[in-house]
């Protein structure tokens, strides 16, 4: 039980660090429905539950015998985050024009395209392989010989279990009102930023990929 409150804990603390799923969480929380945002989440927290299964079934050892297959995840997650982050930004910056020229041609701002919000979440955390890498430090104790199918099975339960509850909580925070009306008076810098932030975080992932060469 210590091992795995130990474990729980380091994995809070991981969660709320700066990253995709965090940006992402905290932008849907201010500009789209709780619904919507839990969907992100739902996304996310199965993406965590296929990184936590990998890592208890020992992949961490395949890569380290064949770091290609990491380089390739890495680079097609970069990709991902590229391409999310290029569609933030270029929206931001339609809206921004929009805005700027909304009292000439008075025209409507453009609604949002519909999206599949589950699948951006679970896309979204699986875009960075560096998961894994990180699932099998914290692990380290709970994989090695001496300890219990049951310890792992635990882990398998309640690490995605625990990403959603404490992501929920997150979004709650972050769907206040007045931070919601911040938000809509602002959205179009926030997108451009959150946009320049993914493009940030695909091209941090492909440097690490070629580094690996």
């Amino acid at each position: 039980m210590p091992l795995l409150l130990t474990i729980c804990a380091l994995h809070f603390v991981a969660q709320l660090s700066p990253g995709p799923d965090v940006l992402l969480i905290a932008k849907s929380s201010a500009s789209t429905s709780r619904a919507n945002t839990l969907k992100i989440i739902l996304g996310i927290s199965v993406g965590i539950a296929v990184w936590v299964v990998l890592t208890l079934l020992g992949f961490t050892v395949l890569i380290e015998q064949f770091p290609w297959i990491q380089q390739i995840l890495m680079l097609v997650g970069g990709f991902f985050l590229a391409r999310m982050g290029w569609a933030m930004l270029n929206g931001g910056l339609k809206t921004f024009r929009q805005q700027t020229s909304l009292e000439n041609d008075a025209q409507p701002l453009a609604t949002a395209e519909a999206q599949n919000y589950f699948l951006s979440g679970l896309f979204t955390n699986l875009s960075n392989p560096k998961t894994l890498i990180y699932f099998s430090s914290v692990f380290s104790l709970a994989l090695s010989s001496s300890a219990s199918s049951h310890l792992k099975a635990q882990l398998a339960i309640i690490i995605p279990i625990q990403t959603f509850l404490v992501f929920a909580l997150f979004m709650l925070i972050m769907s206040q009102p007045t931070i919601k009306t911040a938000y809509q008076r602002s959205g179009s810098y926030i997108d451009i930023i959150s946009g320049g932030l993914f493009l940030i975080f695909a091209l941090w992932l492909w440097y690490d990929a070629f580094a690996m060469l």
